[in-house]
């Protein structure tokens, strides 16, 4: 049995949706665990550009007439970048809340109780774990993994080689991204940071009065106990903001993709 190339031109485009597709969601949550099998992601990441190839079909094969069958490796490059990128913010809008849960860890005092998980091949804390999984849960229940998809597909007709200038113009919106979510991250870990302050206050206290008191070791207790309980107060409206976060970060994402 022979199998050939019927429609070359075709083809190519087909390459090129793929290319970005499989940048993107090598980046995703889920997708980028080291325990999901690499021909998973690989399988994913054709079906969903066999899925979307009739919406782009028209862009990308206008991409490769006009750069030439010669140069696909140019265009090749340039779709893998450019999913490379979009994935890349997606996933830092993730990290802000595994940020916020490394700050309340600290905070709490369990900085050293770490543990080697195999499904990010790195050391990770309690919370970033649970904070983490629990707005993965909201998200991909919720559906607003829609929008992110939706941003993909338009992605290719907004940020395509014809254009690609417009979109190494817009740094503005790199550094505006980064720093609101750093931010943001802060804002999570308010109420334990302002508690873990108020606390070292009071014991700073307590060591002037009772200097016999071993204060340390107290601290250690104390901070554990009030952090934990305070978390567990505060969770439902730490996960309903950390949601509402993320959707206001992706609408952002999805306005910076529209707008090239």
């Amino acid at each position: 049995m022979n199998f050939g190339v019927v429609n070359e031109t075709q083809f190519l485009a087909f390459w090129l949706c793929f290319s970005r597709w499989v940048a993107v969601l090598y980046q995703l949550p889920l997708f980028d665990n080291a325990v999901v099998p690499q021909l998973l992601k690989t399988l994913t990441s054709v079906i969903l550009s066999f899925a979307f190839f009739p919406l782009v079909e028209g862009t990308l094969i206008a991409e490769v007439k006009s750069v030439g069958v010669d140069q696909i490796w140019a265009l090749t490059m340039f779709h893998t970048m450019t999913g490379l990128i979009l994935g890349f913010l997606v996933k830092s809008i993730m990290s802000l809340f595994v940020a916020a849960g490394s700050i309340l860890t600290q905070q709490i005092g369990f900085a050293s109780v770490n543990y080697f998980d195999p499904t990010q091949a790195q050391q990770v804390g309690p919370f970033e774990r649970i904070v983490e999984w629990t707005l993965l849960i909201l998200v991909i229940s919720s559906g607003a993994l829609v929008p992110m998809f939706k941003g993909v597909v338009m992605s290719f007709h907004s940020i395509n080689f014809l254009t690609a200038d417009r979109l190494f113009k817009s740094p503005e919106y790199f550094v505006i991204f980064f720093k609101s979510a750093f931010s943001s991250a802060i804002v999570l870990a308010g109420p334990l940071i302002f508690a873990n302050l108020l606390m070292n206050l009071v014991f700073g206290i307590v060591a002037r009065t009772i200097p016999q008191m071993n204060v340390l070791m107290v601290s250690f207790v104390v901070n554990i106990g009030m952090g934990l309980i305070l978390f567990i107060g505060i969770a439902e409206e730490f996960f309903q903001v950390s949601y509402e976060l993320y959707i206001e970060k992706l609408g952002v994402w999805f306005q910076f993709i529209t707008q090239q």
